[in-house]
């Protein structure tokens, strides 16, 4: 593989094992009515992002929730943990409303191909590996709203006990032995 001098790698951290980096929308996909990975039911609402990073690879970001339902009847009364959609569609620009069967319309999905946002990952475990793993917080922030705004919600949002899979702690045991190898002068 021949190397490029013109992508240097960021070490900026915003917090033991928090990075926050802009990135731009490659295609948009929605996945309401979905079962993702993990979940007993399929979801009410959500996007599947994939994402140019400044790397060879792209990866996918999901941001979905499901709605407030009234407990008799079932019906929608509320955005509920799908408030996360709402939010990110409000920072990709779009005011509008969802369709009569409250599915995102298509002509915004197409339209987010080419937004820029800010995305915050944080560590999250070990690999079969070795190698840490780190995963994409389900919240996003605008360019113009800064990464110092994105870190705030996310420290508020460790307040409360969540995300319940972020392991700073990780990082203080010693690194993982393909680390040490790596990092080793020969």
């Amino acid at each position: 593989m021949t190397l490029s001098c013109n992508k240097p790698f960021s070490k900026t951290t915003y917090g033991p094992g928090i990075y926050i980096n802009e990135v731009t929308i490659v295609n948009a996909s929605d996945i309401s009515g979905e079962q993702l990975p993990l979940s007993e039911q399929p979801i009410d609402i959500g996007i599947k992002l994939t994402l140019d990073i400044g790397k060879e690879f792209q990866p996918q970001m999901i941001i979905a929730g499901n709605f407030k339902r009234d407990f008799d009847s079932g019906e929608v009364v509320g955005w509920g943990s799908g408030f996360l959609v709402q939010e990110a569609l409000a920072r990709f620009g779009y005011n509008g409303t969802l369709d009569e069967a409250n599915h995102i319309p298509t002509d915004i999905i197409d339209s987010l191909a080419g937004k820029k946002f800010l995305r915050l990952s944080y560590i999250s475990g070990v690999r079969e590996g070795g190698k840490y793993r780190y995963t994409d917080w389900n919240q996003i922030a605008s360019v113009e709203e800064g990464a110092d705004f994105l870190l705030s919600r996310f420290k508020r949002s460790l307040a409360k006990g969540y995300p319940r899979n972020y392991h700073p702690d990780l990082l203080d045991m010693p690194a993982p032995v393909t680390e040490q190898m790596e990092s080793m002068a020969f």
